[in-house]
């Protein structure tokens, strides 16, 4: 999703920093968008308030300012209740509750000092929402960034800054979140054969359609493009149509 992302907005003709965890990863993600003055790419640990720190200013030197952060960096952990550690808690709350505050953090505090407005998207999930078995430690960090989004925006609204979510449906296709064994969790939970998944996702939704990066990555560019200016504490559902997870 967040490759997607930077592809979408940077062929639209925004610079973009790529962070991972892996910077032979970030960088590249970004050589595959263009020259350092299309994309860069750089290390961050998003649960170290340092290196997002780090992170941050690498990307307001590398472009001379900041305009936009999208809050993507996850990970996910399918089991049930009882079979649940302490330790799988504190690592999705860590990475996606913690690291998407930090994140949100480092970049208002440029965005506040430039006086020029900007955005904060995060990249939640319909699982914010929707109850489903044998996730209680993804879906709870969820439902913490989805109310993020909410707060940021009554709080950062008086400067200007839009703060807003996407609700994506499991994205199979070209997820290193699902490649890493998440599939093959959610695959046996559901009783369907992993390479079997995204299509099992697709035919329980209204639209019987394939959520894709791509899709989350429109989402995001939807709510950047400047039709949507005056629109902030939005989650734009991207899930082909999950009535378990509507917004009421």
């Amino acid at each position: 999703i967040g490759k997607a992302t930077a592809a979408r907005l940077a062929r639209d003709g925004a610079n973009v920093v790529l962070a991972d965890v892996d910077r032979a990863k970030a960088r590249e993600a970004a050589a595959e968008l263009g020259s350092a003055d299309v994309a860069v790419g750089v290390a961050a640990d998003v649960t170290d308030e340092d290196a997002v720190a780090a992170a941050v200013e690498a990307a307001v030197l590398a472009f001379g300012g900041l305009d936009v952060v999208v809050n993507n960096a996850g990970l996910s952990l399918s089991k049930p209740l009882l079979e649940t550690t302490a330790a799988d808690w504190d690592l999705q709350h860590d990475v996606m509750a913690k690291g998407s505050f930090l994140v949100s953090r480092a970049a208002a505090k440029v965005l506040v000092e430039q006086e020029l407005g900007g955005d904060i998207v995060y990249i939640v999930s319909k699982n914010g929402v929707f109850a489903g078995p044998n996730n209680i430690a993804y879906s709870a960090t969820k439902a913490d960034q989805a109310h993020q989004v909410r707060l940021l925006a009554a709080e950062l609204g008086a400067h200007s800054i839009r703060v807003n979510g996407v609700n994506p449906d499991g994205v199979v296709r070209g997820s290193g979140i699902f490649a890493g064994g998440w599939g093959a969790q959610r695959a046996k939970v559901y009783g369907v054969p992993e390479d079997e998944l995204g299509a099992f996702y697709a035919q329980r939704t209204l639209l019987k359609r394939e959520v894709l990066p791509e899709n989350v990555a429109n989402a995001v560019f939807a709510l950047l493009g400047g039709d949507l200016s005056h629109t902030t504490g939005l989650h734009v559902p991207v899930d082909a149509g999950v009535a378990a997870a509507f917004l009421r």
